[in-house]
C-alpha cells in the first residue's frame, strides 16, 4: 500500500493506493499525521479492499477529528468498498461519496437540451441527464436522492441510480425503458395540443397533491428570499423590495413542487408519463410550477420554448393556454385570479433562480426580467 498526502492549512487529503488490511492499516495510522487537522478527506479511488483492521484505523481517525469538532469524508469508493461500509454500519458513521463512473458522448443519441444541461440515451434501458459546465457533482447527487424519495412517495419518476462524469461535467443516469420525450410527441402531433395539455395538467396535479417531507425537501419560498437578494447586480433596491413583497403573497404549502416541470423533463413510456430531472424538487405551493410553465411557454418573444423543448414558440403558447384551462378547471375562482394577477412575477422566478447558479445565462435572464417581465409587474 502507498499513501499520498496533501496538507493545506487545517485540511488534509490522503490518497490510499492498494489494500487497506491487517498488514497495511498500521502504516496508515502511522503516516497519516492528524496533528492540527480539522478536515480529513480519504480518497479511496485506488484502494481495492478494506478489512476490519482498516475500518478500525478509520474509526480511530474519526474519533480524533470528532474531539476537535472536525470532519471526515471518504471519497471515490468502489461498489465493493461501499458495500463493506454499508454492511458494517460505517456508512452511518462516516460520510462517503461513491466513485463516479466516466462516460463518453460519442455515439449516444441526443434527446433534448434545457437550461441546465442535455439528455442522451446511453442504451435502450437508460438515459443520462448531463449538467452543463460549472454545476458540481453535489447537485447531481442531490438529484439522485430526490428522485428516489419522489419514487417512494408515488410520483411517477424514473429510478435514478448512478452519478457519472463526462470530462469536467457531471450527470445522473435514469432507468428509462423504451421511452420517448414528451416534447417530441407534441412536436409530431401538434393538432392534438389540447390532449397533450390535459396530460401535462394531470402530471402536475399528481406532483402537487403529494405531501413533501420537510426532512428531505427544502422550502422553496424560503430559498427564494435569498435568491431575490442576489438580484442587486441589475435591480434597484425598490425593485428588489417589490419582488420580496410579491413573494410573500404566495401561500405556504407542504406539498411537492418540481420547479422544472415542462415537457422536456417528462418521458412517455407505454403511454404513461415519467418525470425526470428531480434536482429542484422542493416543498411549496403549486404556483411555483405554474410560473415555471409560463417562463417556458408563455412568452414567445424570448424563444425559451423552442430552446428548451424544440416546440415552436407559438405552439408552446397554445399548449400553455390549454394547460391552464385544464389545471384550474376545478380550482376556486380566486386561485385562478391570483395566478392571473401575479403571472409575470411567477414567470420571473425561474429566471431569478437560473441567474444565481448559471453564470453563462445570468445576463440573458436579467435582460428578460428587466425588459419584459418587471415592467408588466409594475403595471
Amino acid at each position: 500500500m502507498k499513501i499520498n498526502a496533501h496538507r493545506l492549512d487545517d485540511s488534509l487529503t490522503v490518497a490510499v493506493i492498494g489494500r487497506l488490511d491487517t498488514s497495511t492499516a498500521p502504516m496508515l495510522g502511522r503516516d497519516m499525521e492528524l496533528e492540527g487537522v480539522r478536515h480529513l478527506v480519504l480518497d479511496l479511488d485506488a484502494c481495492h479492499y478494506v478489512s476490519s483492521a482498516g475500518l478500525r484505523e478509520l474509526l480511530r481517525a474519526r474519533k480524533r477529528l470528532a474531539a476537535v469538532d472536525g470532519t471526515m469524508l471518504l471519497t471515490n469508493l468502489s461498489r465493493d468498498i461501499q458495500d463493506i461500509l454499508d454492511i458494517t454500519g460505517f456508512s452511518k458513521l462516516i460520510p462517503s461519496q461513491p466513485r463516479v463512473r466516466t462516460i463518453s458522448l460519442e455515439g449516444l443519441e441526443f434527446l433534448s437540451a434545457g437550461v441546465c444541461g442535455e439528455c442522451y440515451r446511453l442504451d435502450p434501458e437508460t438515459i443520462v441527464k448531463l449538467y452543463k459546465e460549472g454545476i458540481g457533482a453535489d447537485i447531481a447527487e442531490k438529484e439522485k436522492q430526490f428522485a428516489k424519495a419522489a419514487f417512494v412517495l408515488g410520483i411517477p419518476t424514473a429510478i435514478s441510480f448512478d452519478v457519472v462524469a463526462c470530462g469536467t461535467r457531471t450527470g445522473v443516469v435514469y432507468e428509462m425503458l423504451e421511452a420517448t420525450l414528451f416534447s417530441a410527441n407534441i412536436r409530431n402531433d401538434l393538432q392534438h395540443i389540447d390532449s397533450h395539455a390535459q396530460l401535462l395538467a394531470q402530471v402536475a396535479r399528481t406532483v402537487h397533491e403529494t405531501p413533501a417531507d420537510p426532512a428531505i425537501f427544502p422550502d422553496i419560498k424560503a430559498n427564494f428570499r435569498h435568491y431575490i437578494d442576489q438580484m442587486d447586480f441589475f435591480l434597484s433596491a425598490s425593485e428588489i423590495a417589490l419582488l420580496h413583497r410579491l413573494l410573500e403573497t404566495i401561500p405556504d404549502a407542504d406539498t411537492c413542487v418540481h420547479f422544472d416541470l415542462h415537457t422536456s423533463n417528462i418521458m412517455i413510456r407505454d403511454g404513461e408519463p415519467v418525470i425526470i430531472d428531480m434536482g429542484d424538487l422542493s416543498r411549496g405551493h403549486y404556483l411555483f410550477d405554474i410560473g415555471l410553465l409560463c417562463t417556458i411557454y408563455g412568452y414567445p418573444e424570448t424563444g425559451i420554448c423552442e430552446m428548451a423543448t424544440k416546440i415552436p414558440n407559438a405552439d408552446g403558447l397554445r399548449l400553455l393556454e390549454h394547460f391552464l384551462a385544464h389545471y384550474f378547471r376545478d380550482k376556486p375562482e380566486d386561485e385562478y385570479r391570483f395566478f392571473q394577477d401575479n403571472k409575470y412575477f411567477l414567470a420571473s422566478l425561474r429566471l431569478i433562480y437560473t441567474s444565481t447558479f448559471l453564470p453563462s445565462l445570468k445576463a440573458e435572464s436579467a435582460r428578460i426580467i428587466k425588459d419584459i417581465l418587471l415592467p408588466k409587474m409594475i403595471r
